[in-house]
């Protein structure tokens, strides 16, 4: 095993052990003082971590467009950001000036950002995120019962998970599959 593969494996061991003891508890329910909200808080702070922007936090973002094949982040203050590793923004769906959702991929492992200004979430939210799902690949591998389309999801949000495949459009404008 050379550095890189292990570097990548230890990336993906230290992202699944950060966010499933979280998703864990919300799924559960185990935690009645955690609210949905608090749970978007995380999930902005997962997206910090491991998918910082230029500048900025994810949380002060107030609307997300794609331009050309860049990620953008506005700012109530007019100012925008892109991610500070471009190459994250994978995929999207709906229109690149009003995306519905967002797809970053950080190491093997995908993060669906779900935008609805009129969804449960995203009415309170100020970037209209409604909900931020993970798919990795570790997740997936522990359900080996599964057919190659399906993958877990998990939300950051509510720590529901959920197996399906999702069709996006990739930043080229293929079609994105996972």
């Amino acid at each position: 095993m050379n550095i890189q593969t292990q570097q990548l494996d230890q990336s993906i061991y230290n992202f699944i052990k950060q966010v499933m003891p979280m998703t864990q508890i919300n799924g559960n329910n185990a935690l009645a003082t955690q609210t949905q909200q608090d749970g978007l808080t995380y999930a902005k702070q997962i997206l910090d971590e491991y998918f910082p922007l230029s500048q900025g936090s994810h949380q002060d973002v107030c609307s997300y467009v794609i331009y050309y094949k860049q990620l953008l982040a506005f700012f109530a203050d007019g100012s925008q950001s892109g991610l500070a590793q471009p190459k994250q923004f994978v995929a999207l769906s709906g229109h690149k000036c009003e995306p519905s959702s967002l797809v970053l991929k950080n190491n093997g492992f995908h993060i669906e950002i779900a935008l609805d200004r009129r969804g449960e979430q995203g009415r309170h939210d100020l970037a209209g995120i409604d909900d931020v799902q993970v798919e990795a690949a570790l997740m997936t591998i522990v359900n080996s019962e599964q057919s190659p389309c399906q993958r877990t999801w998990t939300s950051l949000v509510t720590g529901q998970a959920d197996q399906h495949c999702k069709e996006f459009t990739s930043k080229d404008g293929n079609e994105y599959s996972l």
